[in-house]
This record gives C-alpha cells, sequence and structure tokens, in this order.
C-alpha cells in the first residue's frame, strides 16, 4: 500500500495543546498468519512528547478489524523521541477493496506517573489480495478515570 500523504499524517498526531502523551501512529506491517483470517499486523509508535511511555496493553475492538486486548509484559518503554513496534493477532475476513470505517487501536499507557488511554480511529482498507492495511484517521488520548469510570 502507498503512505499517506503528510495532510492525511498530521491526523496521526494529537495536538501541541492536548495533555498527556503525544504519539504518531502508522501500521509498519501485515503478514497473513497460518490460520485463515488471523493477520499479524504491526504498529511504529512514536513518542513525540518529552516524558517517556510505557505500554501497558493494547486492542483492537471492532467486529470487523479485532483483537482480544494483550497486556504487555514486560511494558515497553517508549523514551522521549523514540519508537517502538507493537505486534497484534487481528481476526479479519473481509474481501478485497473492502473498507472497513471507525475502526479502534486503543492503548493503555503510563504516562508521567498517570494512567492514559490512546486511541487511534482507523479506517482498514484490503487490497486486492485481501490485506489489510490501515489509514489514521485521528489519534487521542484521554486520562483513565477522567469520567469517572
Amino acid at each position: 500500500m502507498r503512505r499517506l500523504p503528510a495532510t492525511l499524517l498530521d491526523l496521526a498526531v494529537q495536538s501541541k495543546d492536548e495533555p498527556g502523551p503525544r504519539v504518531r501512529i502508522e501500521q509498519a506491517a501485515a503478514e497473513l498468519s497460518l490460520s485463515p483470517g488471523i493477520w499479524r499486523v504491526a504498529w511504529r509508535i512514536e513518542n513525540l512528547g518529552d516524558k517517556s511511555i510505557r505500554i501497558l496493553a493494547g486492542r483492537l475492538p471492532h467486529s470487523q478489524f479485532r483483537s482480544e486486548e494483550r497486556e504487555f509484559i514486560p511494558n515497553p518503554e517508549i523514551s522521549e523521541k523514540e519508537c517502538a513496534r507493537l505486534d497484534f493477532s487481528v481476526s479479519c475476513r473481509e474481501p478485497p477493496r473492502a473498507v472497513v470505517e471507525n475502526a479502534f487501536l486503543i492503548l493503555r499507557v503510563l504516562y508521567a506517573a498517570e494512567r492514559w488511554r490512546v486511541l487511534a480511529r482507523l479506517r482498514v482498507c484490503f487490497n486486492e489480495d485481501g490485506q489489510p492495511w490501515t489509514l489514521i484517521e485521528s489519534v487521542t488520548a484521554h486520562r483513565i478515570g477522567f469520567s469517572g469510570v
């Protein structure tokens, strides 16, 4: 698949004015596993902030692009201005050229001694071979428990 134009890539980063972790997220790979309908999908997570981020867990909850929550032990730590790669086994059985809207990659992270959720909204496009590739439409971060839950 082709790279995103710069204007779309800018959507994959939170605003500098928002508190919390600032990350850029982009898909790094998608390889068919030995199990039918399961893809090994990897994301590159870049820490754009000035404090390290520890990745606690991640999941993809959409029914057409799904991975149950995966806890990372040990927790990968991404230092300031550094990157990490996160791999997930993703269940998706869409036909070639299909598009899945409003999928999410949800990460639970530790940032500045507080727990946060980083939500990346995805559009999943399947090429002529049925390989999934995601376009990151937006990234937001929310302190866990800010709304009482």
